[in-house]
């Protein structure tokens, strides 16, 4: 081997998955189908024949945004693998991995 040669990685996308509007990999996709589906909220909020006032017909369509973006920037972005659903599971089912200390009895069982 001659030591002339200089290396030059040719996978180099192999090594990052992009970013797109601050997030990473494809997480800037679900933000756009949102801030599509508020448009068209919008758009039907406002042609329709109802009484809401003008504020709360922008509100209600930004929800879907607000709430994706939201979820996005606090639980995916820059997050490790699966942090989401590792939270919500430790939320529902506790920190621990085995079962609790204090088992329940089952009721018609004689108490100890």
């Amino acid at each position: 081997m001659s030591d002339g040669l200089t290396y030059t990685d040719s996978r180099p996308r192999a090594k990052s998955t992009g970013q797109a509007f601050g997030f990473e990999g494809n997480l800037s996709l679900p933000v756009i189908i949102a801030a599509l589906t508020s448009v068209l909220l919008l758009t039907l909020l406002f042609s329709g024949n109802n009484t809401l006032p003008l504020g709360a017909k922008f509100a209600l369509a930004l929800t879907p945004t607000i709430v994706t973006t939201g979820y996005i920037i606090l639980l995916r972005n820059h997050k490790p693998p699966r942090f989401d659903l590792d939270l919500f599971s430790s939320w529902v089912k506790g920190r621990a991995f085995g079962p609790a200390r204090n088992q329940p009895l089952h009721p018609f069982l004689p108490p100890r």
